[in-house]
C-alpha cells in the first residue's frame, strides 16, 4: 500500500513536461506565432471579424465569435495596452493521460505592464489545429498557472 501511494505522490509532481524547441518543427512553431500575432492585430486594429486561415478546432472556434473577441480584446486593451509577441521560449505537454496538445508559451511585451508576461496557446500535434488555452499569466509553464489557480495550498 506504501508503494502505491509513494508511486502515486512522485507522478503527481511530474504530470507534464517540456518539449524539446528542437523537436517541434518549425511549421508549427510558425502557425501558433502567426496565429498569436493575428489575434492580437486583431484587437490593436479593433477588428473583431472571424478569424481565417487557421485551422482551428471546433471547441475554440466556438468561443471566438465576434463578441468574445471584442471582449477579449478589450479586456486585454484594458488590462495590458498593445501586445506584442517577442518569441516562443518554452512548449510544454500532459504526461498523463496521453495528451495530443502541446501548449505553446511565448514572452509578449505589453504597453501598460513591465513585468514579463506569458501568452499560452494550444496546439494539437494532429494537422495543427489551434486550441484552447489561448491565456495570459506571468508563469511560462501555462500547467504551472492552473496549479497555482485551482490547487491552491
Amino acid at each position: 500500500m506504501l508503494l502505491i501511494i509513494s508511486l502515486f505522490l512522485v507522478n503527481c509532481n511530474s504530470r507534464n513536461s517540456t518539449v524539446s524547441l528542437s523537436s517541434i518543427s518549425s511549421e508549427r512553431k510558425q502557425i501558433a506565432q502567426n496565429f498569436a500575432q493575428t489575434f492580437l492585430k486583431k484587437c490593436s486594429d479593433k477588428d473583431h471579424s472571424e478569424i481565417r486561415g487557421f485551422n482551428i478546432s471546433k471547441r475554440f472556434q466556438l468561443k471566438l465569435s465576434s463578441d468574445s473577441i471584442k471582449k477579449t480584446c478589450e479586456r486585454i486593451d484594458r488590462i495590458n495596452g498593445k501586445v506584442t509577441v517577442e518569441k516562443l521560449v518554452s512548449v510544454h505537454t500532459n504526461n498523463s493521460p496521453k495528451d495530443f496538445l502541446d501548449v505553446f508559451n511565448f514572452k509578449i511585451k505589453q504597453e501598460k505592464i513591465q513585468t514579463q508576461y506569458y501568452l499560452h496557446l494550444g496546439m494539437y500535434r494532429d494537422q495543427n489545429y489551434v486550441e484552447l488555452p489561448f491565456y495570459i499569466s506571468t508563469d511560462e509553464n501555462y500547467y504551472e498557472t492552473v496549479r497555482k489557480k485551482y490547487y491552491k495550498k
